[in-house]
């Protein structure tokens, strides 16, 4: 005993290192697909959160573009009214009143003469005064003569002003001042609206809009407009067509934007979530995670260690049963082991040895099994797992039955050797006349089956009858030609499995002989007949 102890020492168990193998393994996968999983799980809820704010941002755009080409309209649609009614700029206060006030388009709503001089308005409670306006958009939109936005202004009253403006026109094209709408960014608006439904969508999101410079024009917060925010690299990307980006609030808080820029007026929408949205959705991911986790993994270490020692037991048995086969040995008493890999080492070059031979046996036996030994052509077990193939993948097929015409008395006549013969040279014919992708088969006997993938039953139709010609026209071994009868269906027009459409292909053939031999008939001529 203290011989085998000794000669023991230093010795490794199979079973033990297969156990330590197994639980060092599943401890670094779980870990590393852990960590993948969580780091593109953030990835992914990162990515997520930016594109829908990207589309929040997109979908606001689209608004605002709208409603900035209606209130362009709008004004248009009232300098037009003027000039066809010749209204002087002074008569268009009540037009204004009247045709704006279902309207909450604008604030107010001001015409003002070639001069820049204020002729009416609307409201009157606008308070701006009578007399000339020296305002930059005002001098802008004199100039242009064309629609203008403007930016943002502090108007006479101290608030934060947008102006829309459309040139106005007699009859005679002659230019007569514009008529301009005033949005008051600080009080309730059209924008406004719009924000109003679209910001809080989620906790802590938000969208808003900054002008040109970056200076925050439509906030959840109407005491940081006109507040330029400290995200540089946002604005530097609004005057791009669109995109997505990360960005840091005034507030130093991290935030996930998507924006999109209006170009032709150069203003930026943003929406965007707080950071820490994804952080708060990783952390109850991870917590819910591992509640399943957790337990599944000790019962997989559990389940692995039972395992193991089922595994290694019999493990040792074929060790030595390989051994045996190898050395030519009967098995009569449990192997001997004095070496930590012993069993390893004897089974490898037992089973690799005796799996190469049968390997090319089997490989052997298998084409042998899917051949036909007459002919050489595909047999049925390669027929039923090349159309099992077919089906699984979702091809239509056509198939042709072919049967040789009085060939008893081939046999009979000539004999076996020659009827052997026939059969052959009928197999050649048939492979000279179809596609690579054709599966040709004796399905045996004096009957040949051919499959047509992805063809018709026009297509199948076709092959038969240049089969059949080229049978009839070409010399067999009986010293003269033979003839043959087919019958052909397609799959799924004629059956919804092999034996269906092979019954209706079969019934065709035979109606094919009945009616003469040397025929061609398809499913289709003769389906009234299936019961």
């Amino acid at each position: 005993m203290a011989g085998q102890m000794f000669k023991n020492k230093g010795k490794i168990r199979f079973h033990l290192l297969i156990i330590g193998l197994l639980v060092f393994t599943m401890l670094g996968t779980t870990a590393i697909l852990t960590s993948v999983a969580l780091k593109s799980q953030t990835n992914t809820l990162t990515e997520s959160t930016l594109q829908s704010n990207f589309e929040g941002a997109r979908n606001l755009n689209v608004a605002m573009n709208m409603l900035l080409d209606s209130m362009q309209r709008s004004l248009g649609s009232a300098g037009k009214y003027i000039a066809d009614n010749d209204l002087t700029l002074e008569q268009s206060s009540n037009f204004l009143s009247t045709m704006l006030s279902g309207q909450r388009s604008f604030n107010s709503v001001v015409i003002f003469d070639e001069s820049g001089v204020i002729r009416s308005s609307t409201p009157e409670s606008a308070g701006l005064r009578e007399g000339k306006i020296n305002t930059p958009a005002a001098s802008k939109a004199l100039k242009d003569r064309k629609p203008f936005v403007s930016e943002p202004y502090m108007d006479s009253k101290g608030q934060l002003t947008v102006m829309i403006s459309h040139p106005l026109f007699d009859r005679t094209k002659q230019y007569r001042g514009f008529i301009a709408g005033f949005i008051y960014l600080q009080e309730l608006n059209v924008f406004s609206d719009i924000f109003n439904h679209a910001i809080r969508s989620q906790k802590g999101s938000y969208a808003y809009v900054v002008d040109r410079s970056g200076k925050l024009m439509f906030n959840p917060d109407k005491g940081r407009i006109g507040e330029v925010p400290d995200a540089e690299e946002l604005q530097a990307q609004f005057m791009k067509d669109k995109g997505r980006t990360a960005t840091i609030d005034v507030n130093s808080q991290a935030y996930l934007a998507g924006y999109v820029a209006i170009p032709n007026i150069g203003w930026g929408v943003v929406f965007q979530s707080p950071a820490t949205a994804v952080d708060e959705a990783m952390r109850s991911l991870i917590i819910s995670q591992l509640k399943v986790v957790i337990p599944l993994f000790g019962v997989l270490v559990a389940v692995s260690l039972w395992v193991a020692q089922k595994v290694t037991h019999p493990f040792k048995l074929l060790t030595a049963t390989a051994r045996s086969i190898f050395v030519g040995e009967r098995i009569t008493d449990p192997p001997f082991t004095n070496h930590w890999n012993y069993e390893a080492h004897h089974l490898a070059r037992a089973m690799m040895r005796a799996f190469g031979g049968l390997q090319d046996q089997a490989d052997q036996m298998s084409e042998e099994a899917r051949t036909d030994k007459l002919t050489g052509l595909a047999n049925r077990l390669a027929l039923d797992e090349r159309l099992s193939k077919w089906m699984s993948e979702g091809l239509n097929w056509s198939l042709l039955i072919l049967d040789i015409d009085h060939f008893k008395s081939v046999n009979d006549t000539f004999g076996h050797k020659t009827g052997d013969e026939t059969l052959l040279h009928l197999a050649r014919i048939l492979e000279s006349q179809t596609r690579d992708e054709d599966l040709v088969c004796r399905f045996g006997g004096e009957e040949f089956v051919i499959v047509m993938p992805s063809q018709s039953l026009l297509a199948g139709r076709q092959l038969a009858e240049r089969i059949r010609k080229k049978v009839e026209s070409t010399v067999s071994p009986t010293g003269k030609p033979i003839t043959v009868s087919i019958g052909l269906a397609s799959y799924p027009e004629h059956g919804d499995n092999f034996n269906q459409v092979f019954e209706m292909a079969d019934l065709a053939m035979y109606n094919a002989k009945r009616d003469g031999r040397n025929l061609t008939k398809s499913a289709d001529d003769y389906q009234h007949e299936v019961v």
